[in-house]
This record gives structure tokens, C-alpha cells and sequence, in this order.
């Protein structure tokens, strides 16, 4: 008899495909987290090209708040293209980590966070935030 394939690997794994749905999130708001600060940020400093801007999102100190965001979409990449596949504890530990990074003013330290500040400018990022706030609150179980 044939064993079966790994848990991750399975299409309709529940928890990869819940963890799928919330990178897909995540990743909507990174974009529009980006496209509201390049429009601030070229407001401020004038025009670029999109090389340009590449370079800004990478080395700018304006853009390194962004950076939290985009890293954990490259881990969340990692860890679902792993031959092994993910695990609940990992997937668990995505959405907390999700879940810090869109945290409100009131859940964080007090003082307002510029994730906060873009939040309140921007209903694109505010449309993105409570959408995914929604899929990773308390009540969401990986």
C-alpha cells in the first residue's frame, strides 16, 4: 500500500490553505502600504522610476518600517514552497507574527506607529488592514 503524501503537500490542507489565504492578505496590504508611502514620499522628494524606487524601498531609512512586512512574506514564501510543508505550530506562529505587525496604536506601546499614521490616511491601507485583521483576530484558529 502506498503511503500517503506528506500533510503539506496535500492541495486541500487546511492549514496551508488558511495560511495561504492570510499571505495573500498580508501581501495586499504591503502593496498598499507601498504605493500610499511612495505617493507621500514623491510628494515630498519629487518623481522616480520605478528603479529608483526599488532602491528607495531598500535602502531608504523612510521605507524601513516596511521591511518587517516584507520579510515575513519572503519567510511565509520559504516555508510554503518547503517540500515538508507547514506545520500547524509554523503556521500558528505566521499569524502571530501577522498579528504584531497590524497590531493597533491601543495594543502596541501607545504611541502612534507610522503604520498607524498611513492607516488613517489611506483607505486603501485601512480597507487591506481590516480584511486582514478579520482573517488573523483572536478568533482565527490555524
Amino acid at each position: 500500500m502506498e503511503s500517503p503524501a506528506p500533510r503539506g503537500n496535500r492541495p486541500s490542507d487546511p492549514v496551508r490553505q488558511q495560511l495561504v489565504e492570510i499571505r495573500r492578505g498580508l501581501l495586499r496590504l504591503h502593496k498598499a502600504l507601498i504605493d500610499s508611502e511612495r505617493t507621500a514620499f514623491e510628494a515630498r522628494s519629487g518623481a522616480t522610476s520605478n528603479g529608483q524606487f526599488l532602491q528607495l524601498l531598500l535602502q531608504d531609512p523612510f521605507f524601513v518600517w516596511l521591511r518587517p512586512f516584507s520579510g515575513l512574506i519572503a519567510q511565509m514564501d520559504e516555508a510554503l514552497a518547503a517540500a515538508e510543508g507547514v506545520s500547524e505550530d509554523a503556521a500558528g506562529a505566521f499569524v502571530a507574527q501577522v498579528r504584531a505587525l497590524i497590531a493597533t496604536t491601543e495594543e502596541n506601546s501607545g504611541s502612534e506607529t507610522r503604520y498607524d499614521v498611513v492607516r488613517s490616511r489611506d483607505p486603501d491601507v485601512l480597507f487591506a488592514h481590516v480584511e486582514l485583521a478579520r482573517r488573523v483576530g483572536p478568533a482565527a484558529n490555524i
